[in-house]
């Protein structure tokens, strides 16, 4: 009642119960401890005040001061000290002093292991605030035997459900109980307790004061305990909890507002990883004989690098590297921007595609973010047109010579200011055979050690011209795990991306196989046409006609499971060609592997639906796992677009023969 004056800023002993109890009532409970009550009464009260204030903390240390203040009391008459262990027989006593509705029972479990089980009168009943004041008066045995290492804990009770943090009485509860149980165990040295006529302040006074000790009959290491002071301290003690009870509280309610708003941040930015992660190619295949290979670090979960490749039908192709201003989800709707516009304008010129590209930024983006970026175009005869635009330039590595220098150019950047068009130029180089262009953002070289010490320039172009006999795939990665090395133990400032092309040294060889492959697959030896794709497959991996070519000569002289495999590979670039859905189809149905059979012959079906063969392998399937409805539904779609098909009457035939109960 006290604290609850204080936080409602009521005047000293005026009565803010009226309608439960008298003024005069109110104060002698406030200034008489020994003022009995009803326990109906104390049952309104702490209701009324617990509507308005969090009053569990504050009974626990209530608790704890009922039993500081009457331990005195429990102590023999004359000077003998007793332990801890007799303190706890002697509770029973003062629980039937401080109430007439409960009893308590104190029964040992060992040494320092008691079980105490408060039994209530059959006319009373259990509140939940009984239950954190008793535990309190626990509590405060261990205060006053100055107990390190204990443990209190609520084990059963008659209650279904406690309003106060259950994990402050008890990990394990077991609530609807037959019995009130509690429990109190500890490990620390024996302390001894006694009564004194002594106070600390003079010899006169009679106010209760204890004697401690180590030793039930020796005189050292005794003190003197104040209860005046032992409650001050517990009070002290209980008001500074609390106000950091509720300071973790408001804490508790920030952080889950915190962590709600992270975890929505988290799941758009999931997304908006997931969307960019379908933007940026994770391969870009090989053409013409130049092979790729790009190393790729974003800073948080989405990039504001981006690069991409074109194809400009068969005789160039495109490839982009751009670095947008900022970091995080507004960069990389910019570079989401990027990739459409990069689609939109092919033109025959960077530059040209700079300049519109440029204008479109500017209406989009209102001058509120900007990117850098350099593009070339590959012809089919190497001859390699590219422009600038505010980017680091291009290192150029010559096989002949095996050394890499930096190329020309310059350029403002796209997407900030109107007449930047004027700035782009088109640069052009001519590739060899060995020859290995990169193309990097500023995040790589400028990326510090914990020296302070940029990567550098210099130092790219050293480990370029150390590994020139190094695959472009080999180079790449040689240059980010060394970067990966250089910067360790530092922060990435920057998103890293480092994207390397090759015209490949053995292109003539290559060309040798893929020909000598294609005539031997045009006379349908199969078995031929695969050891020629084999060796043209190992100088090009990622090289898609000839994947595509040796995948259907594996299919077709019948080794199904690499086949799998090589269709699968040419079907991640997502090259919509529906021959070799079919085909992987056709693989996987002569494996076993029916769901992924139906799962291709739907794509090759849904990219080219004016091919039947794809409908009647998918009758041919279902027929063979008994689904006559789906085989009925598949045949009546193959006679919607084109009932003439000689293939569909023997389907029809076959559907017949399906029993019913499959359908």
């Amino acid at each position: 009642m006290q604290v609850y004056e204080r936080e409602n800023n009521l005047t000293a002993h005026t009565n803010p119960f009226p309608e439960i109890l008298d003024d005069n009532t109110y104060t002698r409970i406030l200034k008489d401890p020994n003022y009995w009550i009803s326990q109906a009464l104390e049952d309104k009260i702490i209701q009324q005040i617990a509507m308005s204030l969090d009053i569990s903390g504050i009974l626990y240390h209530v608790g704890t001061e009922a039993l500081i203040t009457n331990a005195y009391d429990l102590l023999p008459l004359d000077d003998t000290r007793i332990d801890m262990v007799e303190m706890i027989q002697r509770l029973p006593i003062l629980i039937g002093r401080l109430t007439r509705v409960v009893y308590l029972n104190v029964k040992p479990l060992s040494e320092n292991h008691f079980k105490f089980v408060f039994v209530y009168l059959p006319e009373y009943q259990e509140k939940w605030y009984d239950a954190v004041f008793f535990q309190g008066m626990l509590n405060g045995l261990a205060v006053l035997f100055e107990l390190k290492e204990f443990k209190i804990r609520m084990t059963k009770t008659k209650l279904f459900g406690i309003h106060v943090s259950h994990k402050e009485l008890g990990e394990e509860i077991q609530f609807g109980s037959d019995a009130n149980e509690y429990e109190l165990e500890w490990k620390d040295d024996v302390l001894y307790l006694s009564r004194s006529h002594l106070t600390k302040d003079n010899v006169t006074s009679r106010h209760r004061v204890m004697v401690t000790s180590r030793s039930e009959t020796e005189l050292e290491e005794m003190s003197i305990v104040d209860v005046r002071d032992v409650v001050g301290k517990s009070r002290e003690l209980a008001i500074e909890n609390r106000d950091l009870e509720a300071a973790v509280e408001v804490l508790k309610s920030f952080k889950q507002e915190l962590e709600k708003k992270q975890l929505s941040m988290a799941k758009d930015l999931r997304l908006a990883k997931n969307i960019q992660k379908g933007l940026i190619p994770e391969i870009i295949p090989d053409w013409n004989g130049i092979q790729f290979w790009t190393g790729f670090s974003p800073m948080q979960e989405v990039s504001g690098d981006y690069y991409d490749y074109f194809p400009y039908h068969t005789d160039k192709l495109g490839v982009a590297v751009c670095d947008v201003s900022g970091h995080g989800v507004p960069a990389a709707f910019i570079t989401a921007l990027s990739k459409m516009l990069f689609s939109n304008f092919k033109k025959p010129k960077p530059s040209e595609t700079f300049k519109l590209i440029n204008r479109e930024l500017l209406d989009l983006v209102k001058q509120q973010g900007y990117t850098t970026c350099v593009y070339l175009l590959i012809h089919s005869d190497y001859k390699v047109v590219y422009s600038i635009a505010g980017h680091p330039r291009p290192i150029l590595f010559r096989h002949k010579t095996g050394k890499a220098e930096i190329c020309d150019g310059e350029g403002t950047f796209l997407g900030m200011f109107p007449d930047a068009g004027d700035t782009y130029r088109d640069l052009h180089l001519q590739l060899e055979p060995g020859d290995k262009l990169f193309l990097y953002t500023d995040g790589l070289t400028e990326a510090e050690n914990d020296h302070g010490l940029a990567f550098g320039e210099t130092k790219l172009m050293h480990l370029i011209e150390e590994n020139a006999n190094a695959s472009i795939q080999e180079t790449v990665e040689l240059i980010m795990n060394h970067h990966r090395e250089f910067t360790m133990g530092t922060d990435a400032m920057d998103d890293i991306t480092l994207l390397g092309l090759q015209l490949s040294p053995k292109l003539e060889d290559f060309r040798v196989l893929q020909s000598k492959g294609d005539q031997v697959y045009q006379k349908k030896d199969y078995k031929q046409a695969t050891l020629y794709y084999k060796e043209a497959h190992k100088i090009l991996p990622r090289e898609l006609n000839t994947q595509l070519a040796y995948g259907k000569a594996l299919a077709y002289s019948g080794d199904y499971e690499n086949a799998v495999v090589m269709l699968e590979s040419y079907n991640k670039f997502k090259t919509n060609h529906f021959k070799s859905h079919a085909i992987l189809g056709y693989c996987y149905f002569r494996l076993g592997l029916y769901e992924k059979a139906e799962v291709e012959w739907k794509k090759a079906y849904s990219i080219n639906d004016s091919n039947l063969s794809n409908l009647y392998n998918l009758a041919q399937l279902y027929r063979k796992l008994n689904q006559k409805q789906k085989m009925k539904d598949v045949i009546d779609k193959m006679k919607h677009i084109e009932d003439t098909y000689l293939h569909i009457l023997p389907l029809e035939k076959k559907w017949e023969l399906l029993p019913d109960e499959s359908i």
